[in-house]
């Protein structure tokens, strides 16, 4: 149970589907449209209705599906969170990203090797005010820009509104043109900002998340200097593989087997390693792309 719908979770589901078609399982995937945790929390009672074995939802709110994780166990059925997490809701383990905010962190950290010295100014775009996953790599990034003497502006908040994302950074380029930087927490911002600033005669450093086709172009222009893969893909993988475990041993005996604590839930935990996506390693990226059979399975940003 995804929290939108996204070219972003073509990879993700994905390897969902690999996962479960070598381990003669079946997998739905359902998500609203656009983030709307009460439509998210609807659609995962209608799968509880409808009998599934197991429950897997990204958390994005981690406070949010308490209640409904709940009304899983009492029909024995246990969940497990993707991609982001709700560690308090009695999910029995996490695949995904490490916490938002240390990542957010992460991607701040290594903006800071691309800046020229002295004091910097950076344009921010964001697609929700109140998701945990955009708050925290926004906050994380933040902070450490202004922990190192660097300037912010920017951040209106477009919904995920694709055409209002490219508006947004349109005007932030057209407000501030000696912007250093741009950096956005949601996958299309990468795009978009790549897009936005391929025809201006002072580039500034364009670093942001996900790897969509349009990404991969602007990388292989070197337009854009980051796209962070955070692995997606294995999100899913890994979530087929741990579902077919914890359903054919038994709960807390396949959490034993994979390492974890059938008591103590919250650090039951797998998180990927997240890769910086260059100029320079976008070429071994597509062919690690290629190598898995996604290029037929990922759709092009619309707009």
């Amino acid at each position: 149970m995804e929290k939108n719908q996204h070219t972003f979770w073509d990879g993700e589901n994905a390897g969902w589907r690999e996962a479960a078609a070598r381990l003669g399982m079946e997998v739905a995937v359902a998500a609203p449209v656009q983030e709307n945790i009460d439509e998210q929390l609807a659609m995962m009672r209608r799968h509880l209705a409808d009998g599934v074995d197991v429950l897997g939802f990204v958390g994005t709110y981690p406070d949010a599906f308490d209640e409904v994780v709940a009304e899983a166990a009492d029909r024995g059925v246990p969940c497990i969170c993707f991609d982001l997490d709700a560690p308090r809701s009695g999910r029995k383990l996490y695949v995904g990203m490490k916490d938002p905010y240390t990542m957010g962190r992460w991607a701040g950290e290594r903006m800071l090797a691309l800046l020229p010295p002295g004091p910097r100014l950076i344009g921010l775009q964001t697609g929700s005010e109140k998701a945990a996953g955009a708050r925290g790599k926004l906050d994380g990034f933040v902070d450490v820009m202004k922990e190192n003497g660097h300037s912010v502006v920017g951040g209106a908040n477009d919904g995920e509104d694709v055409a209002l994302s490219r508006r947004n950074c349109e005007q932030l380029l057209a407000e501030h043109p000696d912007v250093d930087a741009l950096y956005g927490v949601y996958s299309y911002h990468t795009a978009i900002q790549g897009q936005c600033v391929r025809s201006l005669a002072r580039k500034p450093v364009v670093f942001g998340w996900d790897v969509l086709p349009e990404t991969i172009e602007l990388l292989q222009e070197g337009i854009v200097d980051t796209a962070v893969w955070i692995k997606e893909y294995y999100f899913g993988y890994y979530a087929a593989t741990a579902v077919a475990t914890l359903v054919r041993v038994g709960v807390d005996e396949a959490l034993e087997v994979m390492g974890m604590d059938p008591v103590h839930l919250e650090g039951n935990v797998i998180c990927p390693e997240a890769e910086a996506i260059t100029p320079q390693t976008v070429d071994r990226y597509v062919r690690w792309r290629r190598d898995h059979g996604l290029e037929d399975k990922l759709t092009r940003l619309a707009s």
